[in-house]
């Protein structure tokens, strides 16, 4: 997940930073971002020396920021406090927990941890479009893809409350980050998610998934809730004002969408995949599922399909983002129609358009100084309303 969480969301536009060491069944794990990479097992001593608490985890991902997400989220900004409501919910529910193997905080919180049992495992706390019966459906999505070992981690528990949040807690998958920009790794992100799509297919009447949220064509407002906390679309409103002209005529242009909606994934990209060599070995985000037309889901990959925050230089260019295009559709079989290129090239504009609106908002209010004003997102919607349409 990227917290997503994982936001995704689709649409984090947040550098992962954690790095963190473990140790599971037999063999230890490094954590990055979300991917374990095995290494020879040490002695049970060197294990409990390793191996950071939970609470220390939790305060090493603040690192200078308080923890207005856990007090939202779970009612307390205190590590200890956190950890402690982590460790008993899992006690409770599954068995105690042994180690603590990453935490991370975007969207939401993940944190994997090593049970006593054995089971390696992964809990997210949702907080951004978090309902009982939407995380219902999605793990719905998640066992019938495991079922066709699409790389999808299985649920261990429903979705339930803590405090004021929704929990959900899964098997945990591994994967080793790969470079989204090299060709191969392009193509695989690609026929995956053609595979996800064509998978999935038969649950498309799964209404609870609901619409995506930066997609949904009955909005009134412009923008929907950003994914994050940090980012203030109202109050950063000046010097915006031609993204948000852009997000409008992408939007009208969404306005013709029909009722062919598929399940898709919302924040398909390099960062929320694992892999071994060029093989997809698992999925993470997965409350980025949610219902759209085909060529929507594609074209907002398209997007940010090489994205992973941890990487200089993690989104693509345009001709990037059409190569990406390309490799779905021969994953597919047959080319877009006129029609379905116009929705996805709307979807791509809308995308890359809240992609810069986030980094503008970063940008005024200094959550990401080293982020240029003409970088990043800024810099890819320009090239893009610079490039002539493709055929």
């Amino acid at each position: 997940m990227t917290v997503t969480p994982n936001v995704g969301a689709v649409f984090a536009v947040h550098r992962c930073r954690s790095t963190v060491s473990a140790v599971s069944s037999g063999r230890s794990v490094r954590q990055l971002g979300g991917i374990e990479v095995g290494a020879p097992a040490p002695s049970r001593r060197a294990k409990m020396m390793q191996m950071p608490p939970l609470a220390h985890l939790v305060r090493e991902a603040r690192g200078g920021d308080d923890l207005c997400l856990e007090l939202t989220a779970l009612g307390s900004d205190d590590p200890d406090e956190i950890a402690k409501l982590l460790n008993d919910f899992l006690f409770a529910r599954l068995a105690p927990v042994a180690d603590a193997v990453f935490y991370r905080r975007s969207t939401g919180i993940v944190a994997g941890v090593l049970l006593s049992d054995g089971r390696a495992v992964v809990l997210k706390v949702h907080r951004w479009r978090a309902s009982l019966g939407r995380l219902t459906a999605v793990q719905m999505v998640q066992e019938h893809l495991a079922r066709g070992d699409l790389a999808a981690p299985r649920p261990l528990l429903a979705p339930e409350m803590l405090g004021t949040s929704v929990v959900t807690v899964e098997v945990m998958r591994r994967g080793e980050r790969a470079d989204g920009h090299h060709p191969s790794i392009r193509r695989t992100i690609a026929e995956h998610l053609c595979a996800f799509v064509r998978a999935a297919r038969p649950l498309r009447g799964l209404t609870d998934l609901g619409e995506a949220a930066l997609f949904e064509p009955q909005r009134s407002s412009l923008w929907p809730e950003p994914h994050d906390l940090r980012f203030d679309f109202a109050a950063t409103a000046a010097g915006a004002e031609w993204i948000d002209e852009l997000a409008e005529g992408a939007r009208h242009r969404l306005a013709g969408i029909d009722g062919n909606l598929i399940v898709g994934h919302m924040d398909w990209r390099a960062g929320n995949l694992g892999f071994e060599a060029d093989r997809c070995t698992a999925i993470y985000d997965w409350d980025s599922v949610a219902l759209a037309p085909e060529p929507v889901v594609v074209g907002a990959a398209a997007a940010h399909f090489c994205a992973d925050w941890s990487r200089e230089a993690p989104l693509p260019s345009v001709a990037g983002m059409r190569l990406f295009v390309r490799d779905y559709e021969q994953a597919l079989g047959a080319p877009f129609d006129a029609g379905e290129r116009a929705l996805l090239e709307a979807a791509n504009l809308l995308q890359c358009a809240y992609g810069a609106r986030c980094q503008h908002s970063d940008v005024v209010l200094g959550e990401a100084p080293a982020i240029t004003a003409d970088g990043g997102w800024v810099g890819l919607l320009r090239e893009l309303t610079a490039s002539p349409p493709s055929k």
